[in-house]
């Protein structure tokens, strides 16, 4: 009796396994909504644009060009929702003088293909790229990575000097996240995109700042903390007490911004 009850148990557990390594993705990308034309969404001045990746996806960015001498912000998303979730903060950026270039990954409202870490990866160079193209020095960069985003942004700072790296609520990898939700499996072998911002950090040599609450239930604060200590450039934590995930009102990112960028 014992023996069978054991051995439907590892059945069990090896049929949630599978389920969790197959839909894995799923769980991890949760684009939502169908994006409308820009023009519904109050972003004056903003385009849409549609960057090829070296893949041959075409994905869909908003894009601001930058006032003259003022820095364009290439924005990096989280994992839920789409473009439009985020309007009001590419308008405020606008609004404090800040270019913007916002994409939409692989997958998500707008773009082809399907999300995956290096699909994200190749989307941020194509923003990269159209960046550049368009006359932009990569001191005139800075690299926003919101949760996800994060991971994307240090990514790509580690191999593509920006002036600035800014981070919201970021992670040291999406497997340590990851396992303490999941405690009961072993994420580390499962999971196929990990985005270990943890080894890219120490590559970082522009000036970054992260912001994270220390309430944060999504990916807590110690994450946070952890990939601030891998960074050997100039950094800036900024603990919010009591802030929950993506806890953090525009104006006071951008001011927190503006005052970092001016040291």
């Amino acid at each position: 009796m014992h023996k069978k009850i054991m051995i439907s148990a590892v059945c069990i557990y090896a049929a949630l396994l599978f389920v969790l390594f197959v839909f894995q993705r799923h769980l991890q990308y949760r684009p939502s909504g169908e994006l409308q034309k820009i023009e519904n969404y109050q972003l004056q001045g903003f385009v849409e644009e549609k960057l090829t990746t070296a893949s041959g996806k075409k994905i869909l960015a908003w894009y601001k060009a930058a006032p003259q001498n003022a820095k364009l912000i290439l924005y990096f998303h989280g994992n839920a929702g789409n473009l439009s979730d985020r309007a009001h903060r590419f308008a405020a950026f606008a609004q404090a003088g800040f270019g913007v270039l916002a994409i939409s990954y692989e997958g998500y409202s707008g773009s082809e293909g399907k999300p995956s870490e290096s699909a994200l990866i190749q989307d941020s160079e194509a923003a990269l790229k159209f960046a550049l193209d368009q006359n932009y020095m990569m001191q005139d960069l800075i690299y926003y990575g919101e949760s996800l985003g994060s991971g994307v942004a240090t990514q790509l700072a580690a191999r593509f000097d920006p002036s600035a790296v800014v981070l919201e609520s970021p992670y040291s990898s999406i497997a340590s996240v990851a396992q303490k939700t999941y405690w009961f499996v072993p994420v580390k072998l499962l999971l196929k995109d990990k985005f270990e911002s943890i080894k890219y950090a120490p590559k970082i040599t522009a000036p970054l700042l992260i912001f994270h609450g220390t309430q944060d239930q999504v990916v807590p604060y110690l994450e946070g903390k952890k990939l601030y200590e891998a960074v050997k450039s100039d950094k800036k934590l900024i603990s919010v007490s009591g802030a929950g995930h993506l806890d953090f009102s525009d104006e006071f990112l951008i001011a927190e911004m503006q005052k970092f960028l001016v040291k």
